[in-house]
């Protein structure tokens, strides 16, 4: 059976993160197993006079009672669940020493924020992530899976496939009445003249993959603008949860760094995401 594996790297968990992580377990048929992730850089000082040694001894125990607090919290949502705590200052470690391979993780993004380990492991992603905040979902996690054929760097359309096999997952086919795939038509600005025209040529791609995954037409829609502006907007004013995005390790972190559709759906709170690996 698949395991997911949780890491919060707060000392803190909602009833709303609860709540998700129940709907992950049950839409993907997992067991869960979660990483308390807690490196307070405080205590590597070597260097501390004797009179603050009761201020380091204070910080440490109110940190080991938040700790035990918050593994109580987890037993009562998740009693069959094992609980891992990892004081380094990256838990890429010890979750991957745990971990299948392609086990997914969730990384539970702080009030503050996703912390340095969190962007450490998103930039060097080989499995499924999911990036989940402390906003409750809207619905039973609606999701949508943003697809875009016109990568250059992925000619067979590998990361198209696997969101689009994540999405025919989280919501049935057979059952699902709305559009679930979602293709971002951006024009040019020094193409605004061939407008029309690129857009045919968008959706005869779209509809040429649609028939090689044998998916639906009326399961995928679409939206005007740069990805990055376009898929926010998409996702406020539509009541999406989740968005999932395709990615891939040798690439993300310079897209990243430089302002990518990824980073920007990162620094956007409105949605959840999950980045699949598609190397």
């Amino acid at each position: 059976m698949t395991t997911l594996h949780i890491v919060l790297s707060d000392l803190e968990v909602t009833h709303a993160i609860f709540s998700k992580i129940a709907i992950l377990q049950n839409k993907l048929s997992v067991q869960v197993v979660w990483y308390i992730h807690h490196h307070q850089r405080f205590f590597d000082r070597n260097y501390f006079a004797a009179e603050l040694a009761s201020i380091s001894d204070t910080l440490q125990a109110n940190d080991d009672s938040k700790i035990n607090d918050l593994k109580l919290k987890i037993k009562k949502y998740f009693p069959q669940s094992n609980i891992h705590i990892c004081k380094d200052k990256y838990w890429t470690k010890m979750v991957d020493n745990i971990a299948d391979t392609l086990d997914p993780r969730v990384i539970i993004r702080a009030k503050s924020g996703l912390s340095s380990a969190d962007n450490h492991y998103i930039s060097h992603n080989k499995s499924t992530v999911f990036i989940l905040g402390q906003k409750k979902w809207q619905a039973d996690g609606k999701a949508v899976g943003a697809i875009d054929p016109f990568h250059e760097d992925d000619s067979e359309n590998k990361s198209d496939i696997k969101v689009y096999n994540f999405m025919r997952k989280w919501a049935s086919v057979t059952e699902q009445k709305s559009a679930f795939l979602l293709h971002v038509i951006h024009i040019p600005p020094l193409a605004i003249e061939y407008e029309k025209q690129i857009e045919t040529l968008h959706k005869e791609q779209i509809y040429r993959f649609a028939r090689t995954v044998k998916c639906p037409k009326d399961l995928i829609t679409f939206t005007r603008g740069t990805p990055e502006h376009a898929l926010v907007n998409y996702i406020d004013e539509n009541g999406v949860d989740l968005i999932a995005l395709g990615c891939r390790e040798h690439t993300l972190f310079d897209k990243w760094l430089n302002g990518s559709t990824i980073s920007a759906l990162i620094s956007h709170n409105s949605a959840d995401m999950v980045l699949i690996n598609s190397n």
